[in-house]
């Protein structure tokens, strides 16, 4: 901490200090010092990451407010975001606010990388005050430190400068609720920098409202302007990289090269050449009709020099194996935003032909043994609508996200729900119960019997922390605990039930990329031959008897005239069976068919494993 002087001195001097006209990053480079934790510890120079120049030139611009950086992971980005801190604090002092979006991320920045640079920074230090619970204090403007889980903290104070972090990972409204404390300045800067998420989330729509500057360099050969685009990274796939269909790394990096979209001229995986594009490329805008009090910039890992494209390429092709063979799509969703600074779009991946159901049909019926079955799922849901009932599905799973579907229908109590569990040979372990209807009555038939209580919400996804980490990690689920008996007699004695909440929007996604073929093996009957027959019809299963309604099913299969297990279920009101209904019509496919395909949400690597490996997702 400084020494303390008279305070009319001090007022004295900082009057008669000329203002510094320098751009922030000239500033910088005189008295910023990068921390430890950085692969370029040391005294901040601008050459060692040149993009970032014109980013911290519009900081200091009051004609902007919003600057909004979408980039891929591990390129200058909070590094860049200090650095104009710094600047705030010792040539235009205002109050501040640094952003994460957890309280554990906020604790471990501000100990390994904002208080070293802080208090490396002799401008800064000088400022200094006595630290405060909540951030520092300054002479002339406190700086907060909040997280997007804290409301208090996010309503609380006027800010005009606004530092906001890894924004992808902010719970829906939150970042709009923090923007609203920099009305009161009209010079006031909002600084929202993050690794992309998904596509149309608060940080994609933030860049989206800048004017879109991506990164563009002039070919060395032809002088042609052209974005750093990985589509122009190529490799060769022949004996030598690819022996026996595996590939060969050492002898692959040889052959990685970046090919002009104009003339074909081929950069090298150097750091002489990756050189290049850094210092003869600048950010052009995408979006030229955005207002100019916002701009937004993008970068992708192969502008860093110190980044080796043939990494990007074996991450590449790792995700690519993992996606296509082992059914996880974890992988490429971090390749697509970490690496390519891209958000995760889901339309990219999937098969755009209305028939795609249809090439998911395999030559098998119901109840055929399945060798590559590891264990089996079924799930149900109560209807709100036409008296008790309740639609299920149950599907056998085996390795790499294989799965195939062995019987779907409608009970009309719980007591046959457990009965076609048990016909179907599903673990209680495995089956699972929607909880958005009659919430007590479900929460009380899991208490008895070990199914799973499930309930759906509009979350993206939910933040837990890792026990072996003690990281926070993004998940498509959680586990709580309810009261059963919640408004009985017996509320609060009874023992808690597990309610496992999911990720409404995340999983119908991930669904969409098994039903469309991206991912695993997902697969449904070549033919159906089902019937359904309900008491009272008066029929076998030549009288049939469709469902009707968005929510369809059939119960099994009988072929050549012989029941298939778990198809015959005794109907406690009035006897007789559950018969089968025919899929002879659009009406009749499996509700999975109209899966939402829309915006793409990330799915936990969590998830995919268990379905991989045949165990419970949910434990």
């Amino acid at each position: 901490m400084r020494t303390s002087r008279h305070p009319l001195i001090e007022g004295f001097c900082g009057a008669c200090k000329p203002a510094d006209r320098r751009p922030p990053w000239q500033w910088c480079e005189e008295h910023v010092h990068v921390d430890e934790t950085s692969p370029l510890p040391g005294r901040w120079r601008s050459d060692a990451s040149p993009w970032v120049r014109a980013v911290m030139e519009d900081f200091a611009n009051n004609s902007v407010r919003d600057i909004a950086v979408q980039c891929a992971a591990q390129s200058a980005k909070t590094q860049t975001v200090m650095n104009c801190a710094c600047w705030a604090i010792a040539e235009d002092p205002g109050p501040a606010m640094w952003v994460t979006a957890t309280k554990d991320e906020l604790r471990d920045f501000l100990r390994d990388r904002l208080t070293p640079t802080f208090e490396t920074c002799r401008p800064v230090k000088e400022r200094m005050a006595e630290p405060t619970l909540t951030g520092f204090a300054f002479d002339g403007m406190p700086f907060y430190a909040g997280w997007s889980g804290s409301k208090a903290r996010l309503q609380s104070k006027p800010i005009r400068w606004l530092f906001c972090d890894e924004v992808r990972n902010y719970p829906p409204g939150r970042l709009e609720m923090v923007l609203k404390r920099t009305r009161s300045f009209w010079n006031s800067r909002r600084f929202l920098i993050s690794t992309p998420g998904t596509k149309g989330d608060a940080m994609d729509t933030a860049f989206r409202a800048g004017d879109q500057r991506a990164w563009q360099f002039e070919c060395p050969a032809c002088q042609r302007l052209q974005p750093l685009a990985f589509e122009q990274l190529k490799w060769d796939s022949n004996d030598t990289t690819k022996p026996e269909g595996k590939w060969r790394f050492d002898a692959l990096a040889e052959t990685v090269r970046f090919e002009c979209v104009g003339c074909g001229h081929r950069i090298k995986d150097t750091p002489v050449d990756r050189r290049w594009i850094e210092n003869h490329g600048r950010f052009v805008p995408q979006n030229p009709n955005a207002p100019r009090s916002r701009v937004s910039y993008t970068w992708n890992a192969l502008l860093p020099h110190w980044i080796e494209w043939r990494s990007i390429v074996e991450e590449f092709l790792a995700a690519v194996d993992a996606m296509r063979i082992e059914g996880d799509i974890e992988p490429m969703f971090t390749f697509v935003t970490e690496t390519l600074g891209e958000p995760w779009d889901l339309d990219r991946w999937l098969i755009t032909s209305d028939d795609y159901v249809q090439q998911r049909k395999e030559d098998y019926d119901f109840g055929d043994p399945w060798p590559l079955e590891k264990t089996r799922f079924l799930a149900a849901d109560r209807q709100a609508r036409g008296g008790e009932h309740y639609f299920w599905v149950a599907r056998a799973f085996g390795p790499g996200g294989a799965s195939r579907l062995i019987g779907y229908g409608r009970c009309n109590t719980t007591s046959e729900l457990e009965e076609v569990r048990r016909q179907l040979n599903v673990p209680v372990i495995n089956a699972m119960i929607d909880t958005g209807f009659k919430a007590s009555e479900v929460y009380r038939f899991c208490l008895a019997t070990g199914w799973k209580a499930m309930k759906g919400d509009d979350a993206e996804w939910f933040l837990s922390q890792d026990p072996r980490t003690g990281k926070t990690v993004r998940r498509v689920w959680r586990r709580v605990l309810v009261d059963p008996s919640l408004g009985t007699r017996r509320a609060r004695v009874r023992r808690h039930l597990p309610l496992f909440q999911w990720s409404n929007p995340s999983l119908k996604d991930h669904l969409a990329l098994f039903t469309h073929g991206v991912v695993g093996q997902w697969t449904i009957p070549k033919e159906d031959r089902t019937r359904l027959h309900r008491p009272g019809d008066g029929g076998g299963p030549g009288r049939a008897r469709r469902f009707t309604g968005s929510d369809q099913g059939v119960v099994g299969s009988e072929a050549a005239g012989q029941p298939l297990p778990g198809l015959r279920v005794d109907d406690r009101r009035g006897g007789g069976d559950i018969g089968l209904p025919e899929v002879g019509s659009q009406r009749q496919r499996p509700k999975a068919a109209g899966v939402r395909v829309g915006t793409a949400r990330a799915v936990t690597r969590q998830t995919v494993h268990s379905i991989r490996c045949g165990q419970p997702a949910f434990k």
